[in-house]
């Protein structure tokens, strides 16, 4: 006993630790980058030093060797890439990190918790307290995406043809580097939050009431098009399926605002169908050329192998110097980067999850894990619907994001799934208490 109480005492500052990088994501890639690596060094030595203390596996063996062969065709990939060695550093940068912060959130990110006191967020499972995390950035994200909005100290220039929007003079990007990817990022966070307005109350809803609020008008100023249309499919997705009696007030709230809007939003707006402004006849262009990079490189281009292509198939613009490190189509660039085996694996590791989280959204055995399976779903949704204009999660913090959430959702499912005296098991690794 007197081993397990060192244990937890070292597991829980790891787990600390890890609650602070979970919520550092969107702020700074070179920090998170640090948190990542200092968390890892203290996680791995916990583990080594206490390895004879067994652990439930979060993920079933399925899962794992699809993850595990994700991991090997990216890697293989690499040789496909015009630039090997770029593709291998940027596969160690990124990959490496993402793989890091999975493993931390496998081993730390669970207590085996069901029950607990709403009114003391020490006291929540550690799932909810790392969503909780988010949210909370994501509040202050928000803020501040309306602090810019209204200061205007985010030029439009590098983001906006003027010739056709000459009125819309700001896109807020908080303290991501693109409006597209802010929105992006204000999109995955909705998601989450509306699940647990719907079975929270007092002080809490009222909370969560008002960051949805922040998130929502956030959204609206980065002026982002496809991801409006990505809120509507992932918000629609939820109340249509989960929460019936809200959809069609919010849905005839939302046609009249969208008719009572003027200006630049309702020039945006518009603008979605049809192909005068530069951004919309781009992206065409770039989904054009992927796909005969497509057909001519069956096997892949490498991992972040796209940008070294892409001037070869260049029709468009024909400009050598254009960078274009991504094709502005989710499945189109896995496709491109890892070819159709690459694909493959990864539309089929977005099924497992997306299978766990349905069981978790119509199964869960408690409302917050339901709410965490429904908001998961609902993300997916507005991830797939965001993904066909752009590909937000190339963005190193967007990636990290939705490997984080994923690893939580998994950790949900699993409390979800396992007998009392399992969970029993991951309370006394991890000392919680009121285990049910």
């Amino acid at each position: 006993m007197g081993a397990l109480t060192k244990y937890h005492s070292a597991e829980k500052y790891v787990y600390l630790l890890l609650l602070f990088t979970a919520a550092v994501i969107p702020l700074n890639q070179v920090f998170t980058l640090l948190m990542v690596a200092v968390t890892f060094v203290a996680g791995f030595a916990v583990a080594i030093k206490y390895h004879k203390i067994k652990r439930v596996p979060v993920l079933p063996l399925p899962l794992q060797m699809l993850l595990y062969l994700l991991f090997a065709i990216t890697w293989f990939s690499l040789r496909f890439s015009a630039d090997e060695a770029v593709s291998a550093y940027n596969f160690g940068y990124v990959v490496g990190k993402y793989v890091l912060f999975v493993w931390l959130v496998l081993h730390y990110g669970g207590d085996g918790k069901l029950d607990f006191d709403w009114a003391n967020p020490k006291d929540w499972p550690r799932p909810l307290q790392i969503l909780a995390a988010l949210l909370a950035v994501g509040f202050a994200n928000g803020l501040l995406g309306v602090y810019q909005h209204f200061t205007g100290v985010v030029p439009t220039d590098p983001w906006v043809d003027p010739s056709q929007f000459p009125e819309l003079k700001t896109r807020v990007v908080g303290t991501l580097i693109n409006p597209n990817i802010f929105a992006g990022y204000l999109v995955l966070l909705l998601s989450f939050t509306l699940p647990f307005v719907k079975i929270t109350a007092g002080k809490i809803r009222y909370a969560l009431l008002v960051l949805a609020a922040v998130l929502g008008i956030s959204l609206i100023y980065t002026f982002s098009r496809g991801n409006w249309v990505a809120c509507a499919c992932a918000l629609g997705f939820y109340f249509l399926f989960f929460w019936r009696k809200w959809l069609i007030p919010l849905a005839a709230g939302a046609a009249a605002g969208v008719y009572l809007m003027h200006g630049a939003v309702w020039h945006r707006l518009m603008s979605i169908f049809g192909t005068q402004d530069t951004s919309v006849a781009l992206r065409f262009a770039y989904l054009n050329s992927t796909l005969f990079i497509i057909e001519e490189h069956p096997f892949g281009v490498g991992w972040y192998g796209f940008q070294y292509i892409y001037p070869e198939y260049d029709f468009y613009l024909n400009n050598p110097n254009v960078i274009m490190y991504h094709c502005h189509n989710l499945m189109l660039n896995i496709l491109a980067e890892l070819g159709w085996h690459g694909l493959v694996v990864f539309v089929l590791v977005l099924a497992v999850f997306a299978w766990h989280a349905f069981k978790l959204a119509v199964k869960g055995v408690r409302p917050w894990l339901r709410a965490v399976g429904q908001g998961y779903l609902a993300a997916l949704v507005g991830i797939l619907a965001g993904g066909l204009t752009d590909h937000v999660y190339f963005n190193m913090d967007m990636g990290l994001l939705f490997w984080c959430v994923s690893m939580v959702m998994m950790q949900c499912s699993l409390v979800n799934r396992l007998p009392a005296h399992e969970r029993q098991k991951i309370a006394l690794h991890t000392g919680a208490e009121k285990i049910q």
